[in-house]
């Protein structure tokens, strides 16, 4: 496994920035109209979907432009297959996510939620315990709990290099 290489051109901060609004404006709006409108329920996993990959192609944008930082933080990595992905740390409610943006022969970007829990048992040592679940854009407040423990690491990583772009 091995981290990608990052060209140097700068990213406009304010475009990000903006980038990010909109996406919360949507994410609002979409939640008033899902509470008025009677085809509510049957927009959310469209929606859920679309936002994961906007946060997506933005965090592979993201990437592209970090080497002029001071300590670049990564998150794309290339598997031994040469599939690209991008894991994203949560390390305060213990899981961390991965996204892969061009799943082969998928149609919509994947998300998988890994929540862990740390063991520290005598008689086996230190031991990580990983549960992993596919995040599957559906109705329901389930879902969108879980889409939330998707873009909230996104926000943080790319707030992050936003505060080391300043």
């Amino acid at each position: 496994m091995e981290t990608l290489g990052r060209e140097s051109e700068p990213l406009p901060s304010e475009k990000l920035r903006a980038v990010i609004r909109n996406l919360k404006k949507e994410r609002s709006d979409t939640i008033e109209k899902m509470f008025y409108e009677n085809d509510g329920p049957n927009i959310l996993p469209k929606f859920l979907e679309n936002q994961i990959y906007a946060y997506i192609e933005l965090i592979k944008e993201v990437e592209k432009h970090t080497t002029k930082l001071e300590y670049p933080i990564s998150v794309a990595f290339k598997d031994d297959d040469n599939n690209i992905y991008y894991c994203i740390n949560n390390p305060k409610e213990n899981y961390y996510i991965t996204l892969y943006p061009n799943p082969i022969n998928e149609e919509s970007p994947k998300a998988y939620i890994h929540s862990y829990t740390r063991n520290d048992d005598e008689n086996e040592g230190y031991r990580l315990d990983i549960e992993t679940e596919e995040f599957i854009a559906k109705s329901g407040l389930r879902c969108f709990e879980d889409f939330l423990k998707i873009v909230r690491p996104c926000e943080a990583y790319i707030n992050s290099v936003l505060a080391k772009m300043s």
